[in-house]
């Protein structure tokens, strides 16, 4: 019995023996198996990386943060995303110098492309606020990277801050804009969003057509709203020519900020500058000498009382923003 157990282990040694070449071989073909099954989901994973790119490229304007190769790595549990990225330039951590707008575009630089795979069930895009930490230069360029993916999913956005809107009318992006207000008892209106001027002007005509307000108010309340939406076209002007002339967009809000003047404001939207401000009259006067008498007007803002009809008023102002805006 004892010489059988030891024959029968002495068998087993040599078979074992024999069996490590092809050990050897099978974790060779392990390994190979490992690497190709990464290269395969990294394969996969490169039409993302190479469109979160694109989108970053679009969202990280004036930012000093460049993406590099993003790489799926580990497995099972220890599954993780490598994203290499440049600081100004270096490789680094970029989450440790990003600001949270800046990370908030990486977000949306990651998930747009993912939403956009053939693969995906679904057709649509659903996004809450993403504006939020962004500075306006990002905010452009996540209108135009909004408006790329809209060719291929309904996109759907949710915001609080009128600079996506202000965008996407600047850019002239075809988009629909809706404004979504709860009334009384929670009943939800979903209404047409106009831009500000055309807001303004709409408010103006409410009030100066309210037989139920006293004339005396009407004619000291519409010079405000009129010329509230005034100061909204020339401010759009003004930040297209700014941003066209090459200007950044922290210079242009600057400029825009100091801008206190309603002359000031249309030297910088008919002229790109502040120092033509004695011209704006004149150039008003050869279009058409209604509109410089209606700006002479609306100079007064809220302390100005209109003398007569204020639904006049409304008109001439009306007639002045279309005037401006198809310049």
């Amino acid at each position: 019995g004892e010489e059988g157990g030891y024959g029968s282990r002495y068998s087993r040694a040599r078979a074992v023996e024999s069996d490590k070449p092809l050990v050897k071989d099978l974790k060779a073909a392990a390994t190979w198996l490992r690497a190709a099954h990464d290269d395969i989901r990294n394969d996969r994973l490169r039409p993302i990386a190479e469109q979160a790119q694109e989108v970053w490229h679009l969202l990280r304007h004036e930012s000093n943060v460049s993406l590099g190769v993003m790489r799926l790595t580990g497995s099972a549990t220890q599954r993780r995303v490598e994203l290499a990225a440049q600081v100004d330039g270096s490789d680094g951590n970029a989450l440790g110098v990003m600001s949270q707008g800046e990370v908030n575009a990486l977000a949306l630089s990651i998930f747009l492309p993912r939403a956009m795979l053939p693969e995906s069930p679904f057709r649509f895009v659903v996004i809450d606020d993403p504006v939020q930490a962004m500075d306006p230069a990002k905010v452009d360029g996540l209108a135009r990277a909004l408006d790329r993916a809209a060719r291929a999913r309904q996109v759907v956005v949710f915001t609080h801050d009128d600079r996506l809107p202000a965008a996407v009318r600047r850019l002239g992006i075809a988009a629909r804009v809706v404004q979504v207000q709860r009334r009384r008892d929670s009943v939800v209106e979903v209404v047409p969003a106009a831009d500000p001027a055309a807001q303004a002007l709409r408010d103006a005509r409410v009030v100066a057509k309210s037989l139920r307000t006293p004339l005396e108010v009407r004619r000291r309340v519409v010079p405000g709203l009129c010329r509230l939406a005034l100061e909204a076209t020339l401010t759009s002007m003004a930040q297209r020519a700014l941003l066209d002339a090459g200007a950044r967009h922290d210079e242009v809000e600057e400029t825009l900020a100091s801008a206190q003047r309603l002359t000031t404001k249309a030297a910088l939207a008919l002229f790109g500058t502040a120092d033509e401000a004695d011209k704006v009259m004149r150039a008003l006067n050869e279009v058409d000498r209604v509109h410089g008498d209606t700006f002479k007007k609306l100079q007064q803002g809220a302390h100005g009382v209109c003398p007569g009809d204020p639904l006049d008023l409304v008109a001439d102002t009306r007639a002045l923003v279309t005037a401006l805006g198809s310049r």
